[in-house]
C-alpha cells in the first residue's frame, strides 16, 4: 500500500510540473496549456491519479480493518497507482517537449522512478492477473 501512495504522490508531482510548464511556455502567441491537446492530456492524468487515490484509500481501509476485501483492494490499488504514475510521467515529458528528457528538466527522474516502482513488487501483468483472479473468485462465490 505504501508504494501505491508513493506512486500517487509522483503522479501528482508530474501533473503539477506539467501544468506549471504548460502555463509558462508560449507557442503561437499563447500558453501551450490553452491548446486542447495539452488540456486533454493533463485532464486524463488527473482522472487516472484520482482513481488511483480512491483505490489506495480503499486498500488502506481494508488493511486497517483486516477486511476480506484486502486482496482485491491491494491489487486494484497497485494496478491503478502504477498506471497513473507511468501515464503522468510520460505525459509530463510530452508536455515539456524535447527538453523533457534532458538534464535541464527533472521530468526524466519521475519517468525512471515510475518505471522502477511499477516493477518493484511485480510487473503490471502479474498484478492485473491477481486482480482478475480475485474478481473471478468473488464472482464464483
Amino acid at each position: 500500500m505504501l508504494v501505491a501512495f508513493e506512486q500517487i504522490g509522483g503522479a501528482a508531482a508530474c501533473l503539477a510540473m506539467a501544468t506549471e510548464y504548460a502555463k509558462q511556455r508560449h507557442a503561437f502567441g499563447r500558453p501551450i496549456g490553452s491548446f486542447q491537446a495539452i488540456k486533454h492530456k493533463l485532464a486524463d492524468v488527473y482522472i487516472a491519479a484520482e482513481l488511483a487515490r480512491s483505490n489506495a484509500y480503499y486498500g488502506a481501509w481494508a488493511l486497517s480493518r483486516d477486511a476480506a476485501e484486502l486482496p482485491l483492494a491491494a491489487a486494484a490499488a497497485r494496478v491503478s497507482a502504477s498506471d497513473a504514475f507511468w501515464m503522468a510521467a510520460r505525459e509530463n515529458i510530452q508536455t515539456h517537449g524535447g527538453m523533457g528528457f534532458t538534464w535541464a528538466a527533472d521530468c526524466h527522474l519521475f519517468y525512471r522512478r515510475a518505471k522502477l516502482l511499477a516493477l518493484a513488487l511485480g510487473s503490471a501483468p502479474h498484478w492485473k492477473d491477481r486482480l482478475v483472479g480475485e474478481l473471478e473468485r468473488r464472482n464464483a462465490a
